[in-house]
């Protein structure tokens, strides 16, 4: 194991013991730490459905390490009448409903030629078959009452379709011959005519590159999303909007050469957006010490935010393309009990939604809203704690994606901030202490800096020890007798592996009459600190912080 992350298991570790007993134990270090927020501009303004989450295939066969965690969560299985998915979806409304993964390459769509030429099979579980399965139908009447799901909750919906219909297999890792675009067509005609709220055709689930099953070159693949935008333009002809093309939903590290063959292949104005997929801790049944050390570890968030970054390089050859995470799960096979259903993967998911936006991407699609063990809410529908940081998120971040410097000597505090949602001139600051020992004093500053050179010269400002903060805090805010509103997350009994999150030391749960809880803030003087516990995470609402870039629509 590196010696880096060595060290953050063993941090985790001696968390674990901290957090047993009492959160506000008197023996954590503190540490005082100023945060800075450009407000002069914004570097980047998202789509209102930036949150988004995916439904999959898998049925309740799907096992990994002895574990069966998919139980009814499966788009077929699915109890689509459920009041508390209802609920729970509506929450983080507008939201977009990902549908897809591995199995969406074997599913058929019971519909047009199919119904009369074709059986409509369930999956079978076959372990000698392409992704261990047979099957796998999509009746239309199930279709029908997904959309009736959707178009009550205010779900958008990106739909990832089957792209080795019709098409020739090698006995090796390759696909050959072309995709027979027929029965998708059907299918989206079928869509288009009962004005279902897709606003997203996907072709594929990792297919290109580092394929789970099958690989398709990037000219071929190329040549199938053609025929998808060439089916969708004839369908949606004259419509006021049409939805986006996505492609490839695959993985992508800094400098793999698919994803930019495949965009140079396919030409302009055929692929709207590139997907790409995260799941960089690795499999979920890596040790849970080992997993959390690799949530909280820098080592991981940095390897992330290169390829974050590697993409927006190749994106600027394409200027009529934009980037999305189409699924991120972040442990592989089904995820991780009491890690990715935990309080403890905020750190992750958060964290990756932080970049995210501030790399321009317009959408961040969590695996799973329900199914395995990365749901936002479980098998029975009750939100985990993530589901509660997508829903402050929801809430309170904006549009436009603000840049936040924090300087301090540790690399414990990672702060994101946007413009505050609905109310022009305010801000929402999303911060999370990666430290187990040491409670950091936040001191935001809000500045509107021209040039680099602006804050690299307050950057040594803050550094001089014998700075006072009178004269080095200069807010943009009218800090007298304001207030801002915080929402500060910790877990149950102070353990990082609790499903039960507290809000400001109050259990978020479930109503007795099945209803979302109230997310209560508390009132603080703008002027003072923010006080940051040690593994917790705040959003920090200042309403009005007079942010400049905040201030246009």
């Amino acid at each position: 194991m590196p010696a880096s992350l060595l060290r953050v298991v063993l941090l985790w570790m001696l968390a674990s013991s901290v957090y047993c007993g009492d959160t506000q134990s008197t023996f954590f270090e503190e540490l005082k730490t100023h945060i800075v927020i450009n407000t002069s501009r914004v570097v980047a303004t998202l789509d209102e459905t930036f949150l988004c989450a995916t439904l999959d295939w898998w049925p309740s066969s799907k096992c990994n390490y002895g574990s069966c965690p998919w139980g009814h969560a499966g788009l077929l299985n699915l109890d689509l009448g459920n009041p508390l998915l209802e609920r729970t979806l509506a929450g983080l409304a507008p939201f977009t409903i990902r549908i897809g993964g591995t199995l969406q390459d074997l599913v058929v769509y019971n519909v047009g030629d199919h119904i009369s030429t074709e059986p409509c099979l369930p999956f079978v579980y076959n372990a000698s078959a392409l992704f261990s399965y047979t099957g796998g139908c999509l009746p239309m009447e199930k279709w029908d009452a997904m959309n009736e799901l959707f178009k009550k909750t205010g779900v958008s919906v990106a739909f990832g379709l089957n792209a080795l219909y019709g098409r020739s297999k090698s006995s090796d890792y390759n696909v050959v011959g072309p995709w027979n675009p027929s029965n998708a067509a059907n299918f989206i005609r079928y869509t288009h005519d009962r004005a279902y709220p897709v606003t997203a055709w996907q072709l594929g689930n990792e297919l290109l590159g580092a394929g789970i099953g099958k690989v398709v070159a990037p000219d071929l693949y190329a040549a199938d999303v053609l025929k998808l935008r060439n089916v969708v333009d004839e369908i949606y002809q004259g419509d006021t909007t049409k939805p986006v093309i996505v492609a490839p939903d695959s993985f992508y590290d800094v400098g793999s050469k698919e994803i930019p063959k495949f965009l140079k292949s396919s030409g302009p104005n055929v692929v709207d957006v590139v997907t790409r997929h995260i799941y960089n801790l690795g499999a979920g049944v890596t040790e849970t010490n080992e997993l959390i050390g690799r949530v909280l570890s820098r080592v991981y968030a940095d390897n992330e935010a290169a390829k974050y970054k590697s993409m927006q390089s190749v994106l600027q050859e394409y200027p009529q393309t934009t980037a999305w995470v189409g699924e991120a799960g972040g442990a592989y096979n089904s995820g991780h009990h009491q890690v990715s259903d935990a309080f403890i993967f905020a750190f992750w998911y958060l964290d990756q939604l932080g970049m995210a936006s501030r790399y321009n991407n317009q959408a961040f699609c969590r695996q799973s809203f329900i199914g395995g063990h990365y749901g936002l809410v479980d098998a029975n529908f009750n939100p985990n704690p993530d589901y509660y940081g997508a829903l402050l998120w929801r809430q309170f971040m904006g549009r436009g994606v603000l840049v936040v410097d924090v300087i301090n000597g540790t690399n414990d505090v990672r702060a994101y901030a946007h413009c505050q949602k609905d109310k022009k001139g305010g801000l929402t600051l999303l911060v999370l202490n990666y430290s187990n020992t040491t409670k950091h004093n936040l001191d935001v500053s809000l500045l509107g800096f021209s040039t680099p050179t602006e804050l690299h010269n307050y950057r040594k400002l803050l550094a001089d020890e014998e700075c006072e903060a009178a004269s080095c805090h200069k807010n943009t805010e009218d800090s007298s007798g304001s207030l801002r509103l915080e929402y500060h997350m910790s877990p149950a009994n102070g353990m990082i592996t609790s499903q039960t999150v507290l809000l400001n030391g109050q259990p978020l749960q479930i109503t007795p009459t099945g209803q979302l809880p109230t997310l209560s803030p508390i009132s603080v003087d703008s002027s003072s600190p923010i006080s940051l516990d040690p593994l917790t995470y705040a959003y920090v609402v200042i309403p009005n912080a007079h942010a400049p870039a905040c201030l246009v629509d």
